[in-house]
């Protein structure tokens, strides 16, 4: 995958969706524009937003969908993205920091316990410290990811 590098201004969901992706996302909310105008000029980052007047800048890409899933799908058609099987679920959705897989049995006391012995994979982010495995929410999130066109219908087995 070509290295994509985003911030995210007033977009929560897609920055964190984004981040499930595997791609590097730095999300702003309340933070005024010109910081984060500045930070991405700095950082050498694409910009995603909705703020119609930062549309004409030459690194956003501005988008005019309103529903999430069309977002994604602007963002890949777009920047022409194509999101690689290896990079899914390796950043926090949280924090955008690394993910490292770890044992169940190194998560036991730490995870609900109908969530043990189901065969899950589990990874912790090395900054905030989340646990993530691959719950009843996958199906779900397959669905949408074949929607968007990000993976294929044979795809069944993300890992």
């Amino acid at each position: 995958m070509k290295e994509y590098r985003f911030v995210v201004y007033k977009l929560q969901k897609l920055a964190i969706l984004l981040r499930i992706l595997g791609f590097d996302v730095l999300s702003f909310q309340n933070k005024d524009y010109i910081s984060v105008i500045n930070l991405t000029k700095k950082e050498k980052r694409i910009l995603l937003s909705r703020v119609k007047f930062l549309r004409k800048l030459p690194w956003i890409c501005y988008l005019n969908e309103d529903v999430l899933d069309e977002q994604l799908k602007q963002i890949i058609n777009k920047l022409k993205i194509k999101v690689e099987r290896d990079d899914l679920f390796t950043r926090c959705s949280s924090c955008n920091s690394i993910l490292q897989e770890i044992q169940e049995e190194e998560v036991k006391k730490e995870i609900p316990s109908d969530v043990c012995g189901k065969g899950y994979w589990f990874k912790r982010c090395l900054n905030c410290g989340k646990i993530f495995w691959n719950g009843n929410h996958m199906p779900t999130l397959k669905e949408k990811l074949r929607k968007i066109g990000v993976i294929g219908e044979k795809d069944e087995d993300i890992k």
